[in-house]
This record gives C-alpha cells, structure tokens and sequence, in this order.
C-alpha cells in the first residue's frame, strides 16, 4: 500500500488507496530479515537443524531422518517463504517439497505481516507447521496402505 500510495503520487494520479490507508500501513513495523533468521533457528532447533547452507537450506535431522526447510526471506511479495523437503523424495517426484498451504490448497507457503506484535505467535505456528509437513509425506503412505 505504501508504495503504490507513493508511486501514484509520484505519477500525479489519484490513488485507489486513501490518505488513512496509507498512514496506517506506514506505521506497520514489519520484523526484517535478520531477525527472521534468528527466529527461524530458534524455531527450527528441535528439529535438529545442525547446518545452514548459502541457499538458505536449513538442514535438519529428527532421529536418523535428515530433511531440509528451504528459506527465502523476503521480496516483493513476502517476507517468508518456505517448504520441507525430503531427500528421499529428490528426483522421485516433482512434488518433493511440502508446505501445509499448498496440501490443503489456499496457498503457497509465503507468509506476511509478521510484525513485532506476532512474531512469537508466528515462529510457533512455523515449528508446527514444518512438523506437519514433515509428517505429511508418511501421513499419505499410511492412508494409501488402508
């Protein structure tokens, strides 16, 4: 909203967003990068992650089952961005990486608005959902066994 608020007023336009729109998104204090990084091992520690790559893998082992939590933070269109994967999937399927939205359908597993008022909420909701994607893969073998 900022922004466009900004590039309409820029270009000379009226804007489909209101002055009050706009001073209330401004005022928004989203939670940066960095800080999501920091939570993002917090959250992830009981996972075992154990080492973090240059491509934002966070590499993770529950038992003997490693598994990886890709991680991009931020951009135009969110401020996380994430998906699970197993390797024993790689090469097998195209679909070798899980997200809880993309399994039930109502998104893509990019998440927004984490602001300072939520951000423990959201990092606790984030370790439930890698669990459940974690999970999500043997979930299906075990309902196509019955």
């Amino acid at each position: 909203m900022v922004q466009q608020y900004k590039i309409d007023q820029h270009n000379g336009v009226r804007s489909h967003i209101t002055k009050e729109q706009f001073e209330e998104a401004a005022a928004v204090r989203s939670v940066k990068a960095p800080e999501l990084r920091k939570r993002v091992r917090m959250a992830l520690k009981p996972f075992g992650h154990f080492e973090t790559d240059t491509l934002n893998q966070y590499w993770c082992k529950l038992g003997k089952r490693k598994f990886i939590v890709h991680l991009d933070f931020g951009g135009r269109t969110a401020q996380l961005r994430y998906s699970v994967a197993r390797p024993e999937f790689k090469g097998v399927h195209p679909l070798s990486q899980f997200r809880l939205e993309r399994a039930l359908g109502f998104g893509l597993g990019h998440w927004n608005y984490i602001v300072e008022e939520n951000v423990d909420d959201t990092f606790a909701l984030f370790a439930e959902v890698v669990q459940y994607s974690f999970d999500l893969p043997d979930r299906i073998r075990a309902a196509v066994r019955v």
